[in-house]
């Protein structure tokens, strides 16, 4: 990826939507008036880059942010350099950077992790900056060693910023054919000489629409400028391999821990669940995304010892295990985050992840995420293309994965509006090692306060006690089911006759799941539908005296999107709600503007029960005494 500042760097991320909607999605405090990018690449695929970057701040928000950028490097792959850099007063003086005002330091994020001692950065210290000012720099960054021998790519999105010119400029060896894929971006004609070509691109500037609630990412919709001259993705699945495979060795210490693990079992998925899950509570995740870190693994043998990895680490771990337990496996590259599409021109860009995938099994394991279970997938690494690096074919992850939540909740309310309350929740499939972790890592103190501060949130006056199921990671496939025990002092307002929420479940319900859907009136970009599977049940049981006046109707729907039922059961004394809800499109995770258009009557149906109430009336009796305020 081309060194960028760290002000493009914030504002690449703000992806915008599509050009026709209104500009109000650009942050307006500072304007970029020039990025100019110029690649001089040799035909071992290394390169050098020089950006110039001239900025106005706008806003005193923009100084904070602005005049210390920072440059990220490896420096065994490549160097940074400071040619030019300062700060221009609206008077038009300069006041130059000096050399005491650019600093290298260490990556922090991966202080404490030392086979990744070669993150960097460089930091600009711009002199006396204030609004109104102009921001310059002049930055060379060379490429030492190509990620991959031979070739090149590049991708640029525009900044989510007020922009007068972003050029790119490509000068490569005549016989490197440089494929593109433009939107947004207007090519310049292509020049030719000394037995090289230049190729150029100008950013056509437009209106930046706001980026809507859990849109994909920019990139599958986006303005975009993306080259390479890769002819395909099977050449990338097989140039990744080729260090990839070297670093899986299975050293006689590999297998010796491998078997020690799989000792008694037969089964080859239950070798694999073994062996991944002892690598995801094993072996500590650094977040070294591929490109920043390379694209070479360390040795397994290495993070065997270390303990410790980032993904292309883990899969080599994984891969050198399961080699010695005789199950074959390839690393696969993916795409972790909001982006399903890939460009028609081949680029590593998109592929910033790397996992695990047993061809027998039909099997992708990720052992970066060490609060999944083997045999599920973190959201983002759900329906994406893949490349099978072993043979350079294109896989496809799972579109969907068991997982189900069943709440179960009781309240007993009293005559004096206080309440007595129970909930039970149980996660089922993904859901079950996911919640088992993060209450594993609750402190005593937040699972002692925590029914209090649920109450506090919606004005209930209480306390109540958690009790926590079982955290062994052993119970995994079990379920994993918590307890909630608790008592409100003004549940509600007694004696009287009070409309009282009809809620099925006491948090995290699926109600949260429907108002979700609500985040947008209407929508103009794809966006991601989640699959959801929730069953609560309720249980509400009242006073003596009490009179259940009104229960909601029932609620049915079955669309191609959503599944939900609502019933009131009415018996002696108590009512019992039931609910159920199941979302998703089939076959894919990102939904289209049409299906949002589609869904807005079921969401409407459905929002309309989830805020209903019953009406009971509790008659006043002399002497009694009414709930706390």
């Amino acid at each position: 990826m081309n060194l960028k500042s760290i002000a493009l760097l914030c504002a690449a991320v703000l992806f915008s939507a599509h050009a026709l909607a209104a500009d109000d999605g650009s942050d307006p405090s500072h304007t970029v008036l020039k990025n100019l990018q110029h690649f001089v690449v040799q035909r071992d695929g290394s390169y050098a880059l020089t950006e110039e970057l001239l900025l106005q701040l706008n806003e005193q928000r923009a100084v904070g942010y602005d005049a210390q950028p920072h440059f990220h490097f490896n420096r065994t792959l490549e160097n940074v350099e400071v040619l030019e850099a300062y700060t221009e007063k609206p008077d038009g003086r300069r006041l130059p950077v000096q050399p005491d005002q650019i600093k290298l330091q260490q990556e922090p994020a991966y202080n404490g992790a030392p086979m990744f001692q070669d993150m960097q950065i460089k930091a600009v210290i711009y002199p006396d900056v204030a609004v109104g000012d102009k921001l310059y720099s002049k930055i060379r960054k060379t490429r030492n060693i190509a990620l991959f021998g031979g070739q090149f790519y590049d991708s640029t999105y525009p900044p989510y910023r007020p922009l007068k010119q972003l050029t790119l400029i490509y000068d490569l060896p005549a016989d490197m054919a440089l494929k593109s894929d433009a939107l947004g971006f207007k090519p310049a004609p292509t020049e030719r000489h000394d037995g090289r070509t230049v190729y150029r691109w100008d950013y056509t500037p437009a209106d930046n629409p706001r980026l809507e609630f859990d849109a994909v990412a920019y990139s599958d919709f986006g303005r975009h400028l993306i080259v390479s001259t890769f002819d395909n993705y099977r050449e990338i699945g097989l140039a990744y391999d080729v260090a990839a495979r070297q670093a899986a060795a299975p050293t006689s210490r590999i297998q010796a821990k491998a078997r020690e693990l799989v000792q008694g079992l037969s089964d080859p998925r239950d070798k694999a669940h073994v062996i991944g899950n002892w690598v995801r509570t094993n072996i500590r995740y650094v977040a070294v995304y591929i490109g920043n870190g390379g694209r070479e693994p360390h040795s397994a043998e290495s993070v065997l010892d270390n303990r410790y990895g980032d993904c292309k680490d883990h899969v080599a771990l994984m891969e050198a295990m399961l080699s010695a337990v005789g199950i074959d496996s390839t690393p696969a590259l993916i795409s972790a985050g909001n982006a399903y599409k890939l460009s028609p021109v081949a680029s590593m860009e998109p592929f910033n992840h790397v996992i695990n995938y047993i061809p027998a099994l039909d099997l992708y394991i990720d052992t970066t995420a060490d609060n999944l279970s083997v045999g599920y997938l973190p959201f983002w690494d759900l329906d994406k293309q893949v490349i099978l690096t072993r043979s350079g074919k294109m896989g496809h992850t799972p579109t969907s994965q068991p997982g189900k939540i069943k709440n179960r909740y009781t309240v007993q309310i009293a005559a004096d509006g206080s309440a007595k309350f129970d909930f039970t929740r149980e996660n089922l499939g993904a859901w079950d090692e996911e919640v088992r972790t993060e209450q594993r890592n609750w402190s005593k103190a937040d699972q002692e306060r925590f029914v209090e501060s649920l109450l506090k949130n919606v004005g209930i006056k209480g306390s109540g006690t958690v009790e926590l199921g079982d955290l062994d990671s052993a119970a995994d496939g079990k379920g994993y089911r918590y307890s909630l025990h608790g008592k409100g002092e003004n549940w509600v307002y007694l004696p009287g006759t009070i409309g009282i929420p009809a809620s099925s479940s006491l948090y995290a319900g699926l109600s949260d799941q429907v108002f979700r859907l609500t985040n947008e009136v209407t929508r103009t970009q794809p966006f991601v539908c989640g699959d959801n599977d929730y069953e609560e049940r309720a249980e509400y049981s009242f006073p003596g005296n009490a009179r259940l006046l009104a229960v909601p109707p029932d609620v049915h729907i079955v669309s191609p999107y959503f599944q939900y039922d609502a019933r009131f059961t009415p018996t002696e004394g108590k009512l019992l709600i039931d609910r159920s809800f199941k979302s998703g499109k089939a076959g894919t995770k990102v939904c289209t503007p049409q299906d949002h258009v589609a869904m807005q009557a079921d969401i409407r149906k459905m929002v309309r029960d989830l805020r209903s109430q019953f009406i009971l009336q509790v008659p006043d009796v002399p002497g009694a005494t009414a709930a706390a305020n």
